[in-house]
């Protein structure tokens, strides 16, 4: 099935993502409410196999029974494209989005984007033939990678893709192979740092004095010049940050750059910039099932904040030389829709008995940044394996300490060791919330683990969800060969020339 074939968006959603600019009034679905059905689903549907049966393993174990984990990552797709919708209709007429695709990269879920009217911002040339197998075209695929060999840069000129430039030294690269392809089609942007500052993860702040990214707008007689000497050079680009930036830190980055795209426009005497870029960096509410909250604030919100500030922002408005502006949200697109389940497979008592140590089929392999720092955390819940209803404290269940390991070989491989939660059994679940982007992005093929499979669902429309309509496999579960390839095996009909003797 393709993703939206079911079931449309629902009018009420759009309705009034429309007629609303205040963060509490834009009404996007529960997706905590379906979690349960979803798992039950899921059970039906084997994607979740019971640990303690061994349901399904005949007298040989075959490669199919290998790689049936209890274990995948599923999405609420009425709640996904309601998300994309509020975004699409909080900017209004003149922006293209482009959904970042180290955030969330499965195929289905981007060719339905596109269909939506969403582009694809690509941060490898990896990323940039993904997205050309999946449909995007040209102006479509946004190529922002601050790496880029000259064999790419040719090939994103090549084919008309909108390309945004990090530093003085990738321009004069640029400019050789602009001039090779003369009838290049492609949007030329230079990437500004904007010094807005930092926001709460350091890791995703590039909007600092000593970032990575960008030139640094303090720069301006140089980047005056090359806007100057390089008449193709279109674009003004910026992007703040990537996670926990505020609504203030975001606009005041866009208001610098598009205070100085001005300037530039002044000071060669026409509107040279015609194209802006603002990036991303929505933040995500992590800590609630609420979409939004004051500090988070909807798509809605930031717009009104936009026009409020940087009226010039929004073409058709006075003084605007745009004629497109491009976003680049990635998590605050794809995180609250998605969430990970796995099955308990093994549970151990912790020392004097205060609680327990559980043992799931997702942890740093799956869930990099939560276990490898303090910054990431994410909601942990907890569910009857039988009922598929949220765990009980009980005489039977009494609440305790629990730690939750992942399946890595390495005692780094915990997503918690303070959570407190009912005593939970062999088949019960663990749902990792808000896990829609950087999850499978992150994979870490550290102990080779195979990348989970994906699925999509969608829940009936009304007072609260009372069924699953629409049930599909995003993507299966990645191959025991996969991991073979990695390390460099290849099936005999692709032998390497040479072996390690």
């Amino acid at each position: 099935l393709a993703l939206g074939s079911c079931q449309e968006i629902p009018a009420m959603v759009v309705a009034s993502a429309a007629a609303h600019t205040d963060f509490e009034a834009v009404w996007l679905p529960d997706v905590a409410a379906g979690i349960p059905l979803a798992l039950a689903r899921a059970a039906a549907e084997g994607a979740l196999p019971d640990v303690c049966t061994g349901a399904g393993l005949g007298n040989d174990v075959d490669e199919e029974a290998l790689l049936r984990k209890p274990v995948g990552l599923f999405y609420d797709l009425g709640a996904w494209e309601a998300n994309l919708m509020e975004c699409k209709t909080a900017f209004g007429e003149g922006f293209v989005h482009a959904a970042a695709l180290k955030s969330n990269g499965l195929g289905p879920m981007l060719r339905r984007a596109r269909a939506l009217g969403f582009g694809a911002e690509c941060a490898s040339i990896g990323e940039v033939r993904h997205a050309e197998r999946l449909g995007f075209m040209g102006a479509e695929v946004i190529y922002d990678s601050p790496a880029k060999t000259a064999a790419e840069i040719r090939y994103a000129l090549e084919r008309g893709l909108h390309l945004n430039i990090d530093n003085f030294q990738e321009l004069e690269v640029v400019a050789e192979f602009r001039a090779a392809v003369p009838s290049s089609a492609s949007t030329l942007g230079l990437r500004l740092n904007p010094l807005a500052g930092a926001g709460e993860i350091a890791a995703l702040s590039v909007s600092v004095a000593d970032s990575k990214f960008g030139i640094p707008i303090d720069q301006k007689p140089q980047i005056l010049q090359a806007f100057r000497k390089y008449s193709w050079l279109n674009c003004v680009h910026v992007h703040v940050g990537s996670g926990g930036m505020g609504e203030q830190v975001l606009v005041a980055g866009v208001k610098k750059a598009v205070e100085f795209a001005l300037e530039v426009n002044k000071f060669l005497g026409r509107d040279q910039v015609n194209v802006f870029d603002m990036g991303g960096g929505m933040p995500v509410n992590y800590g609630s099932d609420a979409w939004h909250t004051e500090k988070v604030p909807s798509f809605h919100k930031y717009a009104a904040a936009l026009r409020r500030d940087v009226p010039a922002l929004f073409p058709g408005s006075a003084g605007c030389p745009f004629k497109r502006v491009v976003t680049e949200f990635g998590q605050s697109l794809n995180a609250k829709s998605g969430w990970l389940a796995s099955r308990i497979e093994y549970t151990k008592p912790l020392p004097n008995d205060e609680g327990q140590k559980i043992t799931i089929h997702f942890g740093a392999d799956t869930c990099m940044r939560q276990c490898y720092t303090k910054e990431h955390t994410r909601r942990l819940e907890f569910f009857d394996g039988k009922t598929m209803r949220p765990k009980q404290a009980s005489a039977e269940c009494p609440v305790g300490t629990l730690h939750v390991a992942g399946p890595l070989c390495f005692e780094g491989d915990h997503l918690t060791r303070d959570a407190r939660a009912p005593r939970l059994s062999r088949g019960d679940i663990v749902v990792l919330r808000e896990a829609g982007a950087n999850t499978l992005s992150l994979f870490s093929r550290h102990c080779s683990r195979q990348v989970p499979a994906v699925y999509g669902y969608r829940l009936s429309l009304g007072g609260s969800p009372s069924e699953v309509i629409e049930w599909q496999l995003i993507k299966p579960s990645e191959d025991l060969e996969a991991a073979s390839r990695h390390w460099g095996w290849e099936p005999d009909a692709k032998r390497p020339r040479s072996e390690v003797q």
